[in-house]
């Protein structure tokens, strides 16, 4: 039904053309900051090994060597924990055990496929907005990993530990999570974790029942959709002059 004439006016063409390169652009960095990484991994990587852990029987792990951060998850599909020869000289068994559920933690959050959708969208303004989540992972990382007081004061004594061993931070790849890096704040972090007490867990044993209680407003409404419609409507008339 369309003519065959075309009516679309140059402002459309500019806008398709806006959004072309910024999709262009974000594939372009998703794909420097992977190569960027791999490269990374291939000049620490030294061999494979298994790691003990207290949640998984054996964690598979890479020994780091040649300048590699402490510890750091690599890779997308199927990430996998480093741990250097810093990390594993540095530290003591339970310290380096909470340190891998701290790895560990961002691997269950997915934080690496996060950090490269982060990096597919080049919008103006999204440092600060980045800076701001990569501190917010690290500190639910901390919180994945600690189970009680002791993994609290562990956790805190390896990131003192770490952070002491260089007087730089050390270089995180883009689409990787490193335990001690410059994008998060070490003393914010110990004091946390100095700070730790059960009570402030306490909402991760309540959240999986906001679920049923979520589905049960959502079947209320549901049933009573003409309802909600028409209260709907008379609220719009309210609100919208």
């Amino acid at each position: 039904m369309e003519r065959a004439a075309l009516d679309e006016d140059g402002r459309t063409f500019i806008l398709a053309a806006c959004g072309l390169l910024i999709v262009s652009a974000g594939l372009f960095r998703v794909l420097s900051a992977q190569a960027k990484t791999k490269r990374a991994v291939t000049l620490w990587i030294s061999k494979t090994w298994n790691i003990a852990s207290d949640t998984k029987p054996e964690t598979p792990a890479l020994s780091a060597a040649n300048g590699a951060p402490p510890l750091i998850l690599v890779g997308i599909r199927s990430p996998i924990v480093m741990v250097s020869d810093t990390a594993a000289t540095v530290l003591s068994d339970n310290e380096l055990q909470v340190a891998i559920r701290h790895e560990l933690g961002h691997m269950r959050s997915w934080d690496n496929l996060k950090k490269a959708l982060i990096n597919a969208t080049p919008f103006p303004g999204m440092s600060s907005l980045e800076t701001a989540w990569r501190e917010a992972a690290e500190l639910a990382a901390d919180d994945a990993a600690v189970e009680n007081r002791q993994d609290a004061l562990d956790l805190a004594a390896a990131l003192i530990k770490l952070s002491s061993c260089s007087a730089q931070p050390w270089a995180e790849p883009s689409l990787a999570s490193g335990l001690v890096c410059g994008s998060s704040s070490i003393s914010l972090r110990v004091e946390r974790l100095l700070e730790w007490r059960t009570a402030g867990r306490s909402f991760q044993r309540i959240w999986p029942w906001t679920l049923p209680v979520l589905f049960t407003m959502i079947a209320g409404v549901a049933s009573n959709y003409g309802a909600t419609l028409v209260l709907a409507h008379r609220l719009t008339e309210l609100l919208v002059p």
